[in-house]
């Protein structure tokens, strides 16, 4: 799993750009909220709007008081869920030095954190900087890249002035000072493949297809026809080319049997002493989302905080 933390000032427009990126590239993605309020309102644009797997974390700062439940609940995504990618995006008053330092605890070959990317908002940067310069000043110093959002609205400051004021406090930074809905294909994708070190990871070229086996255990729906649902969307390939699938779901107390193969599915119920678990066989499988649609609708533990997966609604 690779982890791509998005930072920003409140109001930055970190979200818009998580949406963009969903919009613009076709990858497994799971966002991970961290709102310092306990109601997460971003959670509905993003789900609603782009259908992405949210789970927020509330009440608490990632980087400083929730930071033991903030990297126990990042195990248990890559654990549970396994998704190719996890987004982060910190509170607008979380230290980005700090949320980078959490997550570098957990680091081992699981788990690799990506180029960090920090949204400012030029029309409010000397605000910003001249009233919270300590946390602006780590958002932009720890950042690779610097995305300056909302320039195709229009701008009440010279774009030139705010790249040469956060040039000043990073020199290395790639700095995007047009707007990011203007970027080609390689550049959003190069953003999942820049490593912390500046290198970019060359992806693997497959030469011919390799089918793969994902297994989900503990597999829940609230209804039959959630299931149904589940099945046409795994038929019109919304999960990735799967070419066989089946297994043992709980629904409502009651486990029933389904069976994928050569575009049809069959619905039956399961004995009592079956055993939970499905199974899917294919290519470009979306693991994260068919392990988020089956599992339970929370990851909650008494150790681990808030973490709940934003529902459908």
């Amino acid at each position: 799993m690779k982890i791509l933390i998005i930072s920003g000032f409140l109001g930055a427009g970190k979200t818009t750009f998580i949406k963009a990126m969903s919009n613009t590239l076709n990858r497994d993605f799971v966002i991970l909220e961290n709102e310092y309020a306990s109601l997460n309102v971003d959670e509905d644009i993003l789900k609603k709007e782009s259908g992405l797997n949210v789970w927020e974390l509330t009440e608490k700062c990632i980087c400083c008081s929730g930071k033991t439940d903030f990297a126990l609940n990042i195990l248990t995504i890559a654990n549970s869920i396994a998704p190719e990618h996890l987004i982060v995006e910190p509170t607008g008053v979380g230290y980005l030095s700090k949320v980078i330092n959490n997550i570098s605890q957990i680091e081992y070959e699981q788990i690799e954190m990506l180029a960090p990317i920090t949204i400012i908002d030029p029309n409010r940067f000397f605000h910003h900087i001249e009233e919270y310069r300590d946390l602006l000043t780590d958002q932009i110093k720890c950042a690779d890249t610097i995305i300056l959002s909302k320039c195709d609205k229009s701008v009440g400051v010279d774009i030139e002035s705010v790249v040469s004021a956060i040039k000043a406090i990073n020199g290395d930074a790639n700095i995007i000072s047009k707007h990011y809905g203007n970027l080609p294909q390689a550049s959003w994708e190069e953003f999942l493949l820049r490593k912390r070190d500046g290198s970019i990871e060359i992806p693997e070229v497959k030469e011919e297809t390799e089918f793969e086996s994902i297994s989900v255990p503990s597999a829940e729906l609230p209804s039959i026809g959630e299931l149904v649902f589940f099945l046409e969307d795994l038929i019109r390939k919304r999960y990735g080319n799967i070419i066989r699938a089946k297994g043992t779901i709980e629904i409502s107390d009651t486990l029933v049997r389904f069976d994928i193969s050569d575009g049809n599915y069959a619905i039956s119920q399961a004995y009592p002493s079956s055993k939970k678990g499905c199974v899917f066989i294919g290519d470009d499988i979306k693991t994260g989302d068919l392990r988020i649609k089956l599992l339970p609708i929370s990851l909650e533990h008494p150790s681990f905080g808030i973490l709940r997966k934003a529902a459908n609604r």
